[in-house]
């Protein structure tokens, strides 16, 4: 159940609650790119940096920024495993642009964590773990990046750590912080850097500004939604705990 998605409000499994809200935002050009920034529940956060290469070319960064999680959440619940939005106006339309396929790299001063295949740094080719989608999923909007299976092609490569394909929450992000002991699953720590081919032109970052982004943590564990700007005139009176800025 959705409180309130132009407030970033989102109902997580087992009834409890994760807010992320943003403050302001500037439209960039397609030299430029855009971080927004989310802070939920508990000490979760996390930062995406979205940068237009070319009209047919989105860079995405992801970080899993946490300092602390919730009560009760396992090694898998900490890991941010997937970044969602909307190219064009909500949900699936016949002619909005889609993600077509692309690669996903370790970010700098980022490396695996217990991959089976052995220990991986910055640059990494990890598209084995990770994959995209173009419709919406429980709790996601309508285009994702994600290590999970739902509704997810992968970008294919060599997996890194079996079984093969994909099996998120394993291969997600895990922060610096790390607040929760892994126990041995897979992950990656920090950030990791997706380069998008999308099936059609944009040419600019718009979409940044009309629409929502959201994070999901684990496997529908959490969700931190971040209000486009076009809705924060009913955010004036509350706390801004998340924010965009040009780059």
């Amino acid at each position: 159940m959705v409180m309130h998605p132009h407030l970033g409000i989102f109902l997580m499994s087992r009834g409890k609650m994760i807010v992320g809200l943003a403050a302001v935002t500037a439209l960039s050009s397609a030299a430029h790119g855009v971080i927004i920034t989310a802070s939920g529940f508990g000490g979760l956060s996390a930062e995406a940096e979205f940068t237009l290469l070319n009209a047919t070319t989105l860079r995405v960064r992801l970080k899993n920024t946490s300092t602390a999680v919730p009560a009760g959440f396992g090694s898998s619940d900490q890991l941010l495993t997937s970044v969602s939005w909307d190219f064009g106006s909500p949900g699936s339309n016949a002619l909005d642009t889609t993600i077509s396929g692309g690669n996903v790299v370790i970010g700098p001063t980022s490396q695996s964590l217990n991959f089976s295949a052995g220990s991986f740094g910055a640059g990494a080719n990890v598209s084995g773990e990770w994959g995209f989608g173009n419709s919406a999923q429980s709790g996601l909007l309508t285009n994702f990046i994600t290590s999970l299976t739902a509704g997810a092609t992968a970008f294919g490569s060599t997996n890194l750590d079996g079984p093969a394909g994909l099996n998120g929450p394993q291969g997600g992000l895990v922060s610096s912080a790390m607040p929760v002991s892994l126990g041995g699953l897979g992950a990656i720590r920090n950030e990791i850097v997706a380069t998008l081919t999308l099936s059609s032109a944009i040419s600019n970052l718009n979409f940044l500004n009309t629409n929502l982004v959201r994070f999901e943590f684990g496997s529908d564990k959490a969700f931190i939604t971040v209000p486009a700007p076009s809705a924060l005139a009913v955010l004036a009176p509350v706390a801004l705990l998340g924010r965009r800025r040009r780059r």
